[in-house]
């Protein structure tokens, strides 16, 4: 069978996904809202420090895993779905309606004119897309941006004006209007170093600049309030906008046609392979991307009646300033 690699975050991918390969990654708490296999590639730190969502195993145990998850698709049944209860706040398919509303009734705004601002890059992106959606329909004023460059061009609207950003960091530019970040990349147990990324935020000043965090869930709005300090009341658990898209894709239509994109045989099993990254510095200690999984999962695809993607994280800009904090973190 065949393999294709892409590098898109669009949401169609994972839900056409009848079982999911990764680590760490927050993809893997994001593939729970479907009940479905899940396998991670296993070193030490993610043994330790990852919860049991799926089979725990070495590349050298990838092939038996996936037989297993589909002779036994129920077998980590009843861990997904305690899993998915403590990350994901009400997944059913509203949690846009109920984020908008908590913004709007929180920043106090009665004909708010939202700024939506993404990271330039489509991972950032992908997680503001159905808010605007959700707004469009409500016929609200709403426009997208690639970070807060032209200040002066929003000025006359800073009374109006709420600014809405997937990364912290985004918001440090803006000093009018009320900013909210969504929280999206710590939602679960064992995706980050809580203490690096804590010093992170103490060297932020825990974020005095940004009036509400929304977070996705119990455990993400536990971390959440332990980043921010003295301004943890800034965090409020209203859910996670990303599930909605990945709920309404959860369609046999969906897998059908991302199968015919990727000339894949839709009676088949799809399996991704869908990794935080390489390991490149303390906060992806249980990252799995190399050159010897994709050697190993080609070899598996051509040996078995699987379709199997390669989902990547593909060409994302990160902030200098974030960078800039890890440096100084990692040399500490």
């Amino acid at each position: 069978m065949p393999i294709r690699k892409i590098g898109s975050p669009d949401p169609k991918y994972l839900s056409a996904t009848d079982i999911l390969i990764s680590d760490m990654s927050n993809i893997t708490y994001d593939f729970l809202l479907f009940n479905r296999p899940i396998i991670l590639i296993a070193n030490k730190w993610l043994r330790k420090n990852f919860p049991d969502l799926g089979i725990k195993t070495t590349l050298d145990g990838l092939e038996e895993a996936i037989e297993r998850c589909m002779k036994n698709p129920g077998e980590f049944e009843k861990n997904r779905k305690y899993w998915l209860g403590k990350t994901m706040y009400r997944p059913d398919g509203k949690s846009t309606d109920r984020v908008i509303n908590t913004i709007i009734k929180k920043s106090g705004i009665k004909n708010p004119f939202f700024l939506l601002i993404h990271a330039d890059n489509e991972v950032s992106k992908v997680h503001l897309d159905p808010i605007f959606e959700v707004l469009k329909k409500r016929n609200m004023d709403v426009k997208f941006i690639a970070g807060f460059t032209n200040k002066n061009k929003y000025l006359p609207l800073k009374n109006r004006l709420i600014c809405v950003a997937t990364h912290n960091q985004v918001l440090f530019d803006v000093d009018y209007g009320y900013k909210v970040h969504i929280n999206h990349n710590v939602k679960g147990a064992g995706t980050t170093d809580i203490e690096k990324e804590l010093e992170i935020f103490k060297m932020w000043n825990h974020c005095p600049n940004t009036n509400l965090h929304i977070t996705e869930g119990e455990i993400s709005h536990w971390k959440t309030r332990k980043f921010l300090g003295p301004y943890s009341d800034r965090a409020v658990m209203a859910g996670y906008p990303k599930a909605d898209a990945l709920l309404k894709l959860n369609t046999r239509g969906n897998k059908k046609a991302v199968c015919k994109q990727l000339n894949f045989d839709s009676e088949k099993p799809l399996i991704t392979y869908a990794p935080t990254g390489k390991y490149s510095y303390p906060f992806k200690q249980g990252a799995s991307l190399s050159n010897q999984v994709l050697d190993r999962l080609k070899k598996i695809s051509m040996e078995n009646d699987y379709n199997i993607l390669i989902k990547l994280r593909g060409n994302v800009s990160v902030a200098k300033k974030i960078i800039g904090g890890f440096k100084k973190i990692i040399s500490n």
